[in-house]
């Protein structure tokens, strides 16, 4: 059986995130994991899918902004982390620009629309400029890469899809991002780690989904399960497994509070 992947969203000002299981097809769950102590909570299922790279988890992980859709219909969600039963909601006919992201002060921007007028929840929203806004989160604007950056990714070149990210590890070491199209048994657009030993070797790292620096090491994603290695002199030393989502199965389950039809 195919292993859920998992897109990961940190928090710019806690030490939560947002991780986002989809599988099987058509299945999306979205999941709070407190980093520190290894804990996960479910919060809703969605048949449909999330475009991660228009998705974000504000500073505090007390919301969310997602991307989402159908197949007929499109929209974008802010709600309440991890739920997705949405405090605001904005219907859009296709998939072009939607989701949004949150500043690193916590306040909610629209990619590729004006400035929420009436933010819910006690959210403040920000300047229009304050994200490059991109029809997918890297086509015709660095949107993703903008986000990425405010969580301590460098960009060293490239741009939209050809762009490569960099973040420094432990000893030396480096963990290296970039983006691949149309990836067999992964999202449209999938993300592509490599580690950089301090020597310069590289070394590519084809099954992760997700990567950051944690405790002098870093913590990942891969196989449906995150995990934290430390980098050695040939690779991944001290692998751990945190958590395992290969056994859940869809739930549809009501937030614990009311939220606003999207119909």
């Amino acid at each position: 059986m195919t292993a859920p992947r998992l897109h990961v969203i940190p928090a710019i000002g806690c030490h939560k995130a947002l991780v986002l299981r989809r599988g099987p097809t058509d299945q999306v769950a979205s999941l709070i994991w407190d980093r520190r102590n290894g804990v996960v909570t479910l919060g809703q299922w969605l048949k449909g899918g999330i475009y991660e790279y228009r998705s974000d988890l504000s500073p505090d992980a007390r919301h969310m902004i997602v991307f989402a859709g159908n197949g007929a219909r499109w929209w974008t969600a802010i709600s309440r982390a991890p739920w997705l039963t949405a405090l605001s909601v904005r219907v859009q006919a296709d998939a072009w620009h939607g989701g949004g992201a949150f500043t690193p002060e916590g306040r909610i921007w629209l990619n590729g629309a004006e400035p929420l007028s009436d933010p819910p929840d006690g959210l403040r929203a920000a300047q229009v400029d304050a994200y490059p806004h991109a029809t997918d989160g890297l086509h015709m604007g660095g949107l993703y890469l903008a986000m990425m950056g405010a969580r301590g990714w460098t960009h060293a070149n490239g741009d939209a899809y050809h762009a490569e990210l960099v973040k420094p590890l432990a000893n030396g070491w480096q963990v290296t991002l970039h983006f691949e199209i149309g990836q067999k048994n992964r999202a449209l657009i999938s993300n592509r780690y490599a580690l950089v030993r301090s020597d310069g070797v590289r070394m590519p790292q084809p099954d992760w989904e997700w990567a950051e620096p944690w405790d002098g090491g870093l913590q990942l994603a891969r196989d449906g399960a995150l995990w934290f290695a430390k980098p050695g002199k040939d690779g991944l030393e001290e692998v751990a497994r945190i958590y395992d989502f290969k056994g859940m199965r869809f739930d549809a389950r009501p937030a614990p509070y009311a939220g606003v039809n999207r119909s």
